[in-house]
């Protein structure tokens, strides 16, 4: 979809900064991070506790015009996963809620950067609806549900991380 083109981490540092709800210093940084293949940046933000969950889902749909639907609140369709790269749902912690067709509504932990859905529309040849999640609640349904995937990449993470 074309509105998704302009979801990016930089102009959710942007509006976290002149909010005054997260330290310039901690913004750079976690940017850096989430560039060089580190934590997402949303993420890094709730898990650090530089911003609460739910205040950092608030402001993605704010400033990105999305709607927010927790996955609490949607009941996945386990079938909307089928054909899709689990470990690359499990690395950014994508929620596949339902799928109509060609359209996939996903549910994003915060937000994940436009590139990303991109590829993930691009491998799956569907249509991405794009809505915001809460990042713990996306994590935990993808540990829950793509046990293997998830645990894979958290392997391949902590490793980078030691290395």
């Amino acid at each position: 979809m074309k509105h998704t083109q302009r979801l990016d981490n930089g102009r959710l540092a942007e509006v976290l900064h002149e909010r005054g709800m997260a330290d310039l210093e901690a913004i750079r940084e976690l940017l850096d991070q989430s560039r060089d293949g580190g934590t997402a940046f949303a993420e890094a933000h709730v898990t650090a506790n530089l911003v609460g969950d739910w205040e950092l889902s608030r402001v993605v749909c704010e400033i990105f015009n999305l709607p927010f639907l927790p996955v609490e609140m949607a009941k996945p369709d386990k079938e909307a996963a089928e054909n899709l790269d689990r470990a690359f749902l499990a690395e950014y912690a994508l929620v596949p809620l339902w799928r109509f067709g060609q359209v996939l509504t996903v549910c994003m932990p915060g937000l994940v950067p436009a590139d990303v859905l991109g590829v993930l529309a691009a491998d799956s040849d569907l249509v991405l609806l794009p809505v915001v999640g809460t990042v713990e609640s996306n994590r935990r349904w993808v540990e829950e549900n793509f046990e293997e995937a998830a645990a894979t990449v958290k392997k391949k993470k902590d490793s980078s991380w030691t290395s």
